[in-house]
């Protein structure tokens, strides 16, 4: 039974959705369909050059068990191109398993040197039965069935990811096996794959157990580069059978076997939590080699809702030197009972100006439940805050919905310095209904001019962030109702336009924060979670596209 490939993207969220292939592959597919080949399907795409891009798929080999030559051992099978070299290999499965599960320690590497590390996803395991496809495998006494398998996994997975070291070839050929099961059932029907977060067209088949490849060209690897396996998962199970490594060089060096389970992906460069404690809104703000996060802060527990006893009444203070090691001082600004900030304080966000460091903050009215202001303090040394006397300094603005309650949705204010002037971005609610990023603009930070919605967007979009990159502006804004990432050119004028972000998954992920590192763009966000919660912090990488991260 032969693949078919289809010309839709359908990996989920990828950067790229793009066609699996251009016109002139569908072609040559069209015409390769159509020769009348019956136990092997062959690919030779030694000189073919497509149109889509490096990440593209460069071709397949179906049903190739045997995949080393075998008048030559150091060269692959034909199927895989005539000029290359088996540089390395791992596969899944062990003798040790029979119909049955195991850790990712029931596999059979011989790694090139320039892979410095193989990560899987969180809660794979290698599974063997009986009806896989045999794949014969150096070192083991007789051929290997197994694969790499992720239950429950959702919408695009990334299954495995490879971290490039030092001395990878001009040109390596990645070969993935997709299809060994025995069956069609479970077998991954979108396949992509991604280098530093830039994620290439997916490769869509229509699988029949037997032993079916695909492989990419990949150009230039670079040390430190991260080269991920992302899946459209069957049945909500995501699955590969193992990797070999192509070149046309014979002498890559390769490294010793590791032992024991592979380590699990994780991106993160940095993360904060604090036991007893749970964290909303927050900002993290970098001075000299120190960088000082201000959070709202309440006790864990099952319900961690803002307005119960002890909750969001002052806000948490941490400074740490990388991100990952946090040392914790005194709380600050605690709520004034019987004031405009007398129920909460909340989503802190801070600009240095003139030496001066100023925090804008809500407040919620412990006199009008659920009436919401924004309030100023300021300090020279981050530790210690004096509110301003004239607060709260901004509300919500006129055609901003006043509910006859007293409820008035004005928060998580945002301010940026641009050009000569300062501008806020605030949280409030159109009496239309719609959501929206109320605009204001000030010359000292003190006295703000109402300048109209900046957007207008989904229920409550909270926690407007905006920051600059290469001239141009975006915005975040998430809550439980939505998530989106803006961009523009004046956010001033406007106007803003949708960026494609690929969110983490799963999880309510919410507060996202660019964090000012002087060589890099860091994003970060706090997941809401019972009973406690964190942040983390990510490496951005930036295409045309837009910033991405890789999780």
């Amino acid at each position: 039974m032969k693949k078919n490939i289809h010309p839709e993207s359908a990996c989920g969220s990828g950067l790229l959705r793009s066609q699996c292939w251009s016109d002139r592959n569908a072609a040559f597919w069209s015409l390769r369909m159509r020769m009348s080949l019956v136990l092997l399907s062959v690919v030779i795409l030694d000189s073919l050059v497509f149109a889509g891009g490096p990440l593209e798929v460069s071709g397949r080999a179906e049903d190739v068990a045997d995949w080393r030559d075998a008048s030559d051992p150091s060269r692959v099978a034909e199927a895989f191109g005539s000029r290359m070299h088996v540089n390395g290999w791992l596969f899944f499965g062990s003798e040790q398993l029979s119909d049955n599960f195991g850790d990712t320690s029931h596999r059979i590497e011989s790694l090139p040197g320039y892979v410095a590390q193989v990560a899987v996803a969180q809660g794979t395991r290698v599974a063997r039965f009986v009806a896989y496809a045999m794949i014969p495998v150096p070192q083991a006494k007789k051929p290997l069935a197994g694969t790499l398998t992720l239950d429950d996994a959702v919408e695009q997975t990334e299954l495995l990811t490879i971290r490039v070291g030092a001395g990878a070839p001009p040109m390596t050929r990645l070969a993935v096996l997709v299809d060994n099961l025995g069956s069609p059932d479970y077998v991954p029907r979108g396949i992509s794959l991604a280098v530093d977060g830039k994620e290439g067209p997916c490769a869509i088949t229509s699988p029949n157990g037997t032993p079916d490849w695909l492989f990419w060209d990949l150009a230039d690897l670079k040390e430190g580069s991260e080269i991920s396996l992302r899946m459209q998962p069957d049945k909500g199970v995501a699955t590969v059978g193992g990797l070999m490594f192509l070149s046309t060089s014979v002498d890559v060096p390769t490294k010793p076997a590791a032992t024991g389970p592979l380590p699990v992906i994780d991106h993160k460069i940095g993360e904060f939590s604090r036991e007893g404690e749970y964290m909303k809104d927050y900002y993290v703000f970098r001075e000299g080699d120190t960088f000082h996060l201000f959070y709202n802060v309440g006790n864990a527990g099952e319900s961690q809702q803002w307005f119960e006893a002890g909750n969001e009444k002052a806000f948490g203070h941490a400074t740490s030197k990388d991100l990952k090691t946090w040392e914790h001082h005194p709380r600050v600004l605690e709520a004034v009972p019987g004031s405009w900030e007398g129920m909460v304080v909340s989503a802190p966000s801070i600009i240095k100006h003139d030496g001066i460091y100023y925090m804008f903050y809500t407040g919620f009215d412990d006199r009008v439940p659920g009436k919401q202001t924004i309030g100023l303090a300021t300090s020279t040394d981050l530790f210690n805050w004096e509110r301003h006397p004239g607060n709260p300094i901004y509300e919500a603005p006129d055609w901003a919905e006043r509910r006859a309650d007293g409820w008035v949705d004005c928060r998580d204010a945002h301010v940026i310095k641009y050009g000569d002037e300062f501008l806020m971005f605030t949280m409030v609610k159109a009496k239309e209904g719609k959501g929206a990023i109320a605009l204001a603009s000030s010359k000292n930070l003190l006295e703000w001019k109402d300048l109209g919605p900046a957007v207008l967007l989904f229920k409550e979009p909270e926690s407007p962030r905006v920051f600059e990159h290469d001239g141009d502006f975006y915005m975040f804004a998430t809550s439980a109702f939505g998530k989106q990432l803006l961009r523009t050119s004046d956010p001033k004028s406007g106007p803003w336009e949708k960026v494609p972000f690929r969110w983490p998954a799963p999880g309510l992920w919410s507060g996202w924060e660019t964090v000012d590192d002087g060589a890099q763009t860091i994003l970060s966000a706090f997941e809401w979670k019972n009973f406690g919660n964190y942040i983390r912090f990510w490496k951005v990488r930036w295409s045309d596209e837009g910033p991405s991260v890789v999780y």
